[in-house]
């Protein structure tokens, strides 16, 4: 079970160093560390298997799933100056724009939200609402308006991104190891203290904890085996006047 932890204004903190950890680019290393844990998650949604996805389509295609993301593709009869895609889980209030691709071809990669099963939607071209004509699988609604339905057969496999907003306010950290292990998060939220936040073990191997914290900038990382570890599910990274590496976010207001 998750624990949601709040967190005092940082007026109400230990000062922090007079100078704080910088952001800093994806390196090389970084990089192929994350994209070789992507791979790991079995079925997950890899970077380079969802750009293979969107720039390989040359003809559009029906639905079809990346790990937890839905690839939709469209191309118009005529040239199209915008095409994007409604949902019904959204309340059809959300455009969510189409990328061209090199081919030619209108491409959206939609990450499915959690608990839906079936996704409906209709494509928005140039502000005509339309079906998606890949997609045979058609509704209708109680006014006579038709839909295209997409269903999912199972519950895909989420890729794990740190940190992760909740809807209450809260943010989740998630890290994966070996189990049994005794993690802690430490932060300039928490004044670095490896005693203060302790991660609960969800699953074997996987620890999660929900905290909240002040908006802004924040720099962190997990602590175990009497180390700081830094976290691999988040691309973003920022050095400490130390010269340390950390993990790095924003939280919002």
């Amino acid at each position: 079970m998750k624990r949601s932890v709040a967190r005092a204004s940082p007026a109400s903190r230990s000062p922090l160093p007079t100078a704080l950890p910088r952001p800093r680019k994806l390196g090389l290393v970084r990089c192929l560390l994350l994209l070789a844990m992507s791979a790991a998650a079995a079925h997950a949604a890899s970077p380079i298997a969802l750009d293979i996805a969107v720039q390989s389509i040359g003809l559009p295609q029906p639905p079809h799933l990346v790990g937890d993301i839905l690839i939709l593709s469209f191309k118009p009869d005529q040239p199209a100056r915008y095409v994007g895609v409604r949902f019904e889980n959204e309340s059809w209030k959300i455009l969510h724009p189409c990328a061209l691709n090199e081919k030619g071809v209108f491409v959206l990669d939609y990450p499915v939200p959690e608990g839906v099963r079936e996704v409906r939607y209709r494509i928005v071209e140039d502000g005509l609402w339309t079906t998606d004509p890949s997609n045979p699988s058609v509704d209708v609604d109680a006014s006579g308006v038709a839909f295209s339905v997409y269903t999912l057969e199972s519950e895909p496999v989420r890729s794990i991104v740190n940190p992760k907003p909740d809807p209450d306010g809260g943010v989740t950290f998630v890290f994966s190891g070996s189990p049994g292990r005794r993690v802690a998060l430490v932060g300039d939220f928490n004044n670095w203290d490896p005693f203060m936040d302790l991660l609960d073990e969800t699953a074997p191997g996987t620890y999660s904890i929900t905290l909240r914290v002040p908006p802004g900038q924040h720099w962190y990382c997990f602590f175990s085996d009497g180390r700081r570890i830094l976290d691999r599910h988040n691309a973003q990274t920022g050095v400490t006047p130390d010269g340390d590496t950390v993990s790095y976010f924003v939280s919002a207001p």
